[in-house]
């Protein structure tokens, strides 16, 4: 076990906004920073990092915790693993407070153990069939190929080293059932690995040497690998990603592999499913503009106008390639080389453009009945760029669908324009209040914390009172932190960005002082008032005394 001192040295070492803008890109916002979430679709920012707390919240989704469970969440691994992870970029070592190294750890060493027997059996005709795609001996090893032969038994020799069982193996996807024995299941396949966003390999890709079928296999979902959630490539292409503003995604990894290739590293591809909204999510921490380039077959027109309605619910700013004449990406490369698919590029057209001629393929418009369908599907499209206030592809849209069934633009506008913009609203700033400075104040002065732990706050009302109620339960602001309602968090994070930083931060806490006492003598009052309402002669002379020696310190005071 780590010792708890370890742990908040490791925190106290770390930036917490350095951390977190390896993963999304934060924008300054005053003493905090701020983003769009990484852990639910948004189109405007309520992931907020304040530096002092050294903690992140989510008004949206009600997401929060310190730079450990940050790196826990976004990279889907165990608690030990981030703290582990983050421990080594400040040079401290946590190897005497080890004991064993968890599941994760021996699947990814089992993974990588497996891959370099893998690696170490492409050769003759296997490394020959790379060769023939135009591979060289640099990319081969860069890419990190393997071959697992006819009847491999690399993955039981590797079990066996580690002293893996080989049900285990079957669990991970390497192995899997073939009649009553276990067989490698890329046995007869070129290789190559898929890794997670931390570098680690997960999985396999696997392309049949020779006749068979599938031509591609990719390994199964395990407890640590998802097809639906990670992106091949992605780990390789991220800081391109992020320093040119957009990404690439294709269907397959020979199609990213080819952008690579040809020196656009900012390219991935999704593993034999479709694009989904956990995909999204990592690549939205990155940028939002896609460029999508799908195959050109009627799967892939099919699978792009699936991703299309993802990607526009999502909010991404989006561009499609087509490869035509060639299938893919990389039959363009093997047909037109490195400088050609580079420049491929310019020829992205915006999405808008892209589905209408995708979707009047699917039509017969030579008859009544295909022009209609055509227009119903392309008036779902107009009403979602209506509603989301999108103009110009709105425009751009009917402009396409007058080209192609011969119809004046006003026309298809009328048929089109049947629904009514809606118009977004946006929250109302908080008044500050007594209590939003009496938090802000203990949030980001520790020397004033004992102080105010000394109020009595039981004048304060609502979330305030919440506030110092948990944190006299908690003990400190971590754990309250870590406690409090969705509610709550959101006010102590809406606290932080609209109290400004006062100048003189012990004058605002004696300001504090006075105003909570007025509070406090302004409800004595109303209490007297309702006494002397029910009392007799003798006790409200007693009562009215108290009273005028009330209004008296009030005025002393400065109040009413």
């Amino acid at each position: 076990m780590i010792p708890k001192e370890v742990i908040e040295d490791i925190k106290s070492k770390i930036d917490i906004v350095d951390v977190i803008s390896e993963y999304i890109n934060l924008q300054r916002v005053g003493s905090y920073y701020r983003a769009l979430c990484p852990f639910h679709p948004e189109t405007t920012p309520s992931f907020y990092v304040h530096p002092k707390l050294q903690f992140y919240h989510c008004f949206g989704c009600g997401a929060s915790g310190d730079v450990i469970k940050f790196v826990q969440e976004m990279e889907k691994i165990s608690f030990y693993e981030a703290l582990e992870k983050l421990a080594k970029r400040v040079g401290v070592d946590l190897g005497k407070y080890r004991v064993g190294g968890g599941d994760y750890r021996i699947y990814t060493t089992f993974y990588e153990n497996v891959w370099m027997e893998y690696k170490k059996s492409l050769k003759g005709e296997s490394r020959a069939y790379l060769k023939d795609r135009g591979f060289n001996d640099e990319e081969i090893e860069k890419y990190g190929f393997g071959y697992s032969p006819v009847d491999s038994r690399i993955p039981h020799k590797v079990a066996k080293q580690m002293n893996v069982p080989l049900e285990k193996a079957l669990e991970y996807g390497i192995l899997m059932r073939s009649g009553g024995t276990l067989i490698d299941r890329f046995e007869g396949r070129i290789t190559i690995p898929i890794r997670n966003e931390s570098g680690k390999i997960v999985a396999f890709g696997g392309r049949i040497l020779g006749d068979g079928e599938p031509k591609y296999l990719n390994s199964p979902d395990t407890r640590y690998f998802s097809k639906s959630k990670i992106l091949f490539m992605f780990s390789e292409a991220k800081r391109s990603i992020k320093e040119l503003d957009f990404v690439i995604i294709t269907e397959g990894y020979m199609d990213a592999l080819a952008f690579h290739r040809a020196g656009v590293t900012n390219a991935v591809a999704v593993l034999g499913t479709s694009l989904t909204r956990d995909h999204l999510l990592r690549l939205g921490t990155q940028t939002k503009n896609v460029i999508l380039c799908f195959d050109n077959d009627d799967a892939g027109i099919r699978a792009s106008l699936k991703a299309l309605e993802i990607l526009d619910k999502l909010d991404f700013n989006v561009l499609v390639l087509s490869m035509e004449p060639y299938k893919d990406p990389d039959e363009f490369f093997q047909n037109e080389g490195a400088e050609n698919l580079k420049n491929r590029l310019k020829d992205s057209v915006p999405y808008e453009i892209f589905l209408t001629k995708a979707i009047s393929s699917l039509f017969n418009l030579k008859t009544s009945n295909g022009v209609e369908g055509f227009l119903k599907s392309m008036k779902k499209w107009a009403n979602i760029f209506r509603k989301s206030g999108k103009i110009k592809r709105l425009d751009n849209l009917v402009r396409e669908v007058s080209s192609i069934v011969n119809l004046p633009e006003s026309d298809v506008m009328s048929l089109f324009s049947s629904e009514d913009f809606s118009l977004k609203t946006s929250l109302d700033r908080k008044t500050i209040g007594v209590e939003e400075e009496l938090v802000f104040l203990y949030m980001n002065y520790e020397d004033l914390r004992k102080d105010i732990e000394k109020i009595d706050t039981d004048v304060l009302e609502g979330l305030g009172k919440d506030f110092f109620m948990l944190l006299k339960e908690s003990g400190d602001v971590n754990t309250l932190l870590e406690k409090a309602s969705k509610d709550l968090k959101d006010w102590i994070f809406k606290v932080q960005e609209l109290v400004p930083e006062p100048p003189d931060p012990r004058k605002v806490f004696k300001d504090i002082l006075s105003d909570l006492e007025k509070k406090r003598l302004r409800k004595r009052l109303a209490e007297i008032d309702d006494m002397i309402k029910n009392s007799d002669d003798e006790e409200k002379k007693i009562l009215l005394k108290a009273r005028i020696d009330l209004i008296r310190r009030m005025k002393e005071m400065g109040g009413e």
